[in-house]
């Protein structure tokens, strides 16, 4: 089993990563700006990304790196986010770098590719809404294929759902997934997250993990767009 540090500890995705890789016999990390804010009841790191600080302590021992991270939905950060995804991550590698830390798995979206995946109220709405967001998921995606030393999976997530999706479970695809496939459950996404630490299958790639719409979005209670 691997000793992981999982940044976004405290968000919705986050959150089930730390309780999935623990039932699998991982020893987690849970990183966080303030740990002590949250009720995590595993080994905790004090981490901000941006600054960068805190990142030396808490890789040092580690196998892997799950990151979760993701900005809020507040409008004024929507329309100038800060570059958790670009800057962060960057840092993150850095010092991965030097602990000899070579695996990187992280939740970037469906998104980052082009506009054209959800039905076109969503186009119109939440995806024009987080365009500087994907922006730097983009930004992201290209810095970390070029870094050779990485063994990442960047996992591009659909629109993130807090409850079940009645649908055919979401798979990994290679490239486009097909056509209406455009939703992911959180729970689904942190399971398949921690999968790829256990396994070499998706290693260096970015695979598309979505299922198809089962047309009860509106249904659903809202949950954060990332």
């Amino acid at each position: 089993m691997s000793r992981i540090l999982v940044l976004g500890a405290s968000g919705a995705t986050g959150g089930h990563v730390v309780r999935l890789a623990r039932e699998a016999g991982h020893d987690v990390v849970a990183a966080a700006r303030d740990p002590q804010e949250h009720d995590f009841d595993v080994e905790t790191a004090a981490v901000d990304v941006l600054e960068p600080s805190g990142l030396d302590e808490a890789l040092a021992g580690l196998d892997a790196v799950i990151s979760a991270l993701g900005v809020n939905n507040d409008p004024r950060t929507l329309l100038n986010p800060p570059p958790l995804y670009s800057e962060g991550h960057a840092n993150v590698l850095d010092a991965m770098e030097v602990h000899g830390v070579r695996r990187f798995v992280a939740v970037s979206a469906l998104w980052s590719r082009d506009n054209a995946f959800g039905p076109l109220w969503f186009r119109l709405g939440p995806v024009m809404a987080l365009t500087r967001v994907y922006s730097d998921m983009r930004r992201m995606e290209r810095q970390v294929s070029a870094r050779p030393g990485v063994d990442y999976t960047i996992v591009r997530a659909g629109y993130l759902q807090d409850d079940p999706i009645e649908s055919p479970p979401p798979q990994a695809h290679a490239d486009r997934p097909p056509q209406g496939h455009w939703l992911t459950r959180r729970e689904d996404l942190a399971r398949f997250m921690v999968s790829c630490v256990e396994s070499d299958d998706w290693s260096r790639r970015m695979p598309c993990f979505v299922q198809e719409d089962d047309e009860k979005v509106a249904r659903r209670k809202t949950p954060d767009l990332i």
